[in-house]
């Protein structure tokens, strides 16, 4: 994160800047190409100078983009050969990184470029959902596992939280609702050598058991027991998707000098649908040109300052047939194929989409308030919220306001473009949500959608956010249900289910049977929650 030691995280041998200039002349194919995207005037590709600064944006973004190639060609390589050297008798499994931990710029960890190797996908699993819906998306269909769960962390003298049962379930259910088929605790016995002692183990440090060792094994057991039910059993298929762009990644490390800025708008607004109970999958510019976007009905672009020409139509495109676009501000407003700023903003024609352009821009120290002028679920009108980084206005085209700055002028506007609808913020709301966990943003994000289209969908009757998964196995009509309690208050709450004939229900560790009321085709289920708990429930449907 410390932008002034870049050179720490860059190759500048002579290996590197020749096999830079030979992935560039495959990229452009001509030099005046490049000249174009870059604004130089290089004579030959052999005249490339290769960026040491954050002064310019293609050079350095292609820059880091060869690396992430050069790790790509890598892992290509480790798997060829230890495939051959096996004579393909036993599945490979290619590991993945949290992107947060491991941005992209400094570590080249872009999932869907390895994801294109193995037969199965697992990953360092932390207590964060988000990169269990990345690690499905980017897998296509390959079984993904948590191959090292992270659940006592900690350094000498710096040890972590005590875990219980309920931790436990809440590792295990989230990846298992996210179509995860596998888990392996790190570690067994906590570690003894280094900085690392003496923490991470599932038993104390002579061998003996723990009351998390336990738990771990009780819900093991169950896993096992369900062992046919959880190995096929899938999660609803996701209706929302958030762009992941390593480019955008890089775009806004050398915009800002910290990559989290993009990472963390991704998590602002993933945890928002998340917590109201959306499924979300991310979705890739690699991806555009194979149909993906027409199996989503909503698109989030947080804090998407760089989008090409590619992907600009297919998002054009798809709106205009009826999807619902959410953006944050400056989207699309570096015209990535001339290297320069665009001079309308949004840019690259997404100023039609939206129905507004950007007028004057302010930047902001710390947050800037923003009144809602509409309900939207889950916020009243007058609702506050606050953005973060810039205050733009607009000038409005065929844009609805939907808030406003102090100033009574729009910070949030909404238009029709086509079939679809496109919603466009005049400043960053994901990112500080994440930062200062600001629930009316968190709120507002996840109205935004709701209000926008209907997807089907558990939810929680009032104002209680539990988060609610179904699994269904569709051969033997069997559903799981997976509830947590995700208030810092026990609850009682009512949740409907889009499951109609609904069989009554077991909690597969207390063995109580719960009964599940009809509503035309819903169930509906009340539960008692204790704090961070989690109950998890068997049963069929019927025909």
């Amino acid at each position: 994160d410390d932008a002034m030691r870049m050179g720490d995280m860059l190759c500048y041998c002579d290996h590197c800047v020749e096999k830079f200039k030979i992935w560039l002349q495959n990229k452009y194919e001509t030099i005046s190409h490049l000249n174009v995207a870059w604004n130089r005037n290089y004579h030959s590709f052999q005249d490339i100078e290769v960026p040491k600064t954050r002064n310019t944006f293609n050079d350095m973004v292609d820059w880091r983009m060869f690396f992430v190639h050069a790790l790509g060609e890598n892992v290509r390589r480790r798997f060829d050969i230890a495939e051959r050297e096996d004579g393909s008798r036993h599945p490979l499994m290619c590991h993945h990184v949290f992107i947060r931990g491991f941005p992209v710029t400094s570590t080249a960890n872009d999932p869907w470029n390895v994801g294109r190797f193995g037969h199965l996908h697992g990953f360092t699993q932390m207590d964060d959902p988000m990169m269990i819906d990345v690690l499905r998306s980017c897998a296509k269909g390959k079984p993904v596992i948590s191959a090292e769960m992270l659940m006592l962390p900690g350094y000498t003298l710096d040890l972590p939280r005590v875990i219980d049962a309920n931790d436990v379930k809440r590792f295990i259910f989230s990846g298992a609702a996210g179509n995860l088929k596998g888990f392996i605790f790190w570690q067994y016995r906590p570690e003894i050598l280094g900085r690392e002692a003496p923490t991470w183990g599932l038993t104390h440090l002579d061998g003996s058991a723990t009351p998390w060792l336990e738990a771990f094994a009780e819900t093991g057991q169950m896993l096992q027991r369900f062992g046919e039910f959880m190995t096929h059993a899938r999660p609803v298929q996701a209706r929302v998707a958030i762009l992941y762009s390593p480019e955008n990644q890089i775009f806004v490390w050398t915009a800002t000098g910290n990559e989290k800025n993009a990472t963390d708008s991704l998590m602002g607004f993933h945890k928002a649908l998340y917590d109201r109970n959306f499924n979300v999958d991310f979705i890739h510019p690699d991806e555009f040109e194979t149909g993906l976007l027409s199996g989503y009905d909503v698109i989030c672009l947080p804090f998407s300052y760089w989008l090409s020409k590619k992907e600009i139509i297919a998002l054009r495109n798809w709106v205009e047939e009826g999807g619902i676009l959410i953006a944050e501000s400056f989207c699309a407003a570096w015209d990535v194929e001339r290297g320069r700023h665009y001079t309308t903003v949004p840019g690259g024609d997404m100023a039609q989409i939206f129905g507004a352009r950007q007028s004057v821009v302010d930047g902001i120290s710390d947050r800037v308030k923003i009144e809602l002028t509409t309900d939207v679920p889950y916020c009243a009108q007058g609702s506050t919220l606050y953005g973060s980084l810039v205050q733009a206005t607009f000038f409005i085209e065929n844009a609805v306001p939907v808030a406003k700055y102090q100033n009574g002028e729009p910070a949030i506007v909404r238009a029709k473009f086509g079939k679809g609808t496109a919603v466009l913020f005049g400043t960053y709301l994901a990112l500080p949500a994440i930062r200062h966990n600001l629930n009316m943003n968190f709120d507002f994000l996840a109205g935004l959608v709701q209000m926008s289209t209907s997807i089907e969908r558990p939810s929680v009757i009032g104002d209680i956010k539990i988060r609610v998964d179904v699994l269904k196995y569709e051969k033997t009509k069997e559903v799981m249900i997976i509830v947590r309690n995700l208030e810092s208050n026990p609850v009682q709450a009512g949740i409907t289910l889009p499951i109609p004939n609904l069989s009554s229900l077991r909690e597969v560790f207390s063995g109580e049977e719960v009964i599940s009321d009809k509503m035309e085709n819903l169930s509906l289920l009340n539960l008692h929650l204790s704090i961070n708990e989690v109950q998890v429930f068997h049963g069929f449907t019927v025909v």
